[in-house]
């Protein structure tokens, strides 16, 4: 499908839809943050309502009216429904005017489409009325929900939906992309496309935003450093990076990455994801500390993702985390 990269077999799932006319009213794109679920819905959506889209093709020709007014957001039948400014949440009334909107017919094409990113943000009344559309669909509506946390959504919104599993984007795919859609240098594309995680949205907005990487580094400064911390200084460090949940979950992304590394480097390995003084860094650490003691808590690591999803405390999970950090004695 035209702008999306990787995930063949999700795409090949809608092309098969397209080209059988045998469209779902509701689709549930799940997978980790920015590999492209919602890039992924709206190609459909302009396949679906491209007006020169030839019967044995499923792709958008990207150059006709429809196709430009999705590219550029303001296509009538085609809606992303998000929280309110500064909300961090979707509530009743945003679902109740999407709902309103569905009733409707369509204003240009054969399809009213409603995209919901992240549906995880649905408060509890919003997806109950949420459910509501999605056991009685109106004619000609369809539902693209994307999550990557499809545990935290009510069971009867999921069951109603057609799953389409996506997986993060294989490091080549991720640098020949930032190269080829957005010019970016051979050197940097690469060092993005390691640390991306097989996140083309996270690489793209890192080159955007160098600030991010910069963000990381420093990230990445502090877990090192805390090694040699004592205890009272880890608990305050936690605090400072548990201002909200968000911030406590780029925080464990961020060190999963570079622990990683270190855990690699305890075993031997020279295959290492970060450069320069980072991974000089994680080099000594990890011979310092070993593999049994790396292994652990790189598991911790893993564990403490989970539970930040499942219990949403974000300062208490770091604060655990940082107590299983191995100690080294400073030099």
């Amino acid at each position: 499908m035209r702008g999306v990269v990787g995930n063949r077999h999700a795409q090949s799932l809608l092309e098969r839809a397209i080209l059988s006319g045998q469209i779902s009213h509701a689709y549930l794109l799940t997978g980790p943050e920015g590999i492209g679920k919602t890039t992924l819905a709206l190609a459909f959506a302009s396949a679906l309502l491209c007006q020169r889209r030839l019967p044995d093709s499923a792709g958008a020709c990207g150059e006709c009216q429809a196709c430009r007014k999705i590219a550029h957001g303001s296509h009538p039948d085609v809606q992303i429904i998000a929280p309110e400014k500064d909300k961090r949440t979707i509530g009743i009334d945003i679902i109740r005017e999407m709902t309103r909107l569905a009733n409707l017919s369509p204003s240009e094409g054969q399809w009213r489409i409603f995209i919901l990113p992240q549906a995880e943000q649905l408060l509890i009344p919003a997806a109950n009325a949420l459910l509501k559309t999605l056991e009685e669909p109106p004619p000609g509506v369809i539902l693209l929900l994307t999550c990557a946390e499809p545990e935290a959504l009510l069971s009867t919104i999921i069951s109603r939906c057609q799953l389409i599993p996506m997986q993060p984007i294989p490091p080549a795919e991720v640098e020949q992309a930032l190269e080829q859609h957005w010019q970016v240098a051979p050197a940097e594309a690469r060092t993005l496309a390691t640390l991306a995680n097989g996140r083309l949205g996270w690489a793209v907005e890192a080159h955007e935003h160098p600030q991010r990487l910069e963000h990381r580094a420093e990230l990445l400064k502090t877990l090192a450093g805390l090694t040699t911390a004592t205890r009272d200084e880890r608990l305050k460090r936690a605090t400072a990076l548990a201002s909200d949940t968000e911030t406590a979950r780029q925080t464990l992304d961020a060190w999963l990455l570079w622990w990683r590394d270190v855990t690699l480097a305890a075993n031997g390995a020279s295959a290492l994801a970060t450069t320069g003084e980072i991974r000089a860094q994680a080099e000594r650490q990890g011979r310092a500390i070993g593999p049994a003691r790396a292994q652990a808590f790189l598991q911790a690591l893993l564990d403490a993702q989970v539970a930040l999803d499942q219990q949403g405390n974000p300062r208490l999970t770091l604060e655990n985390v940082l107590l299983e950090l191995p100690a080294l004695h400073s030099s």
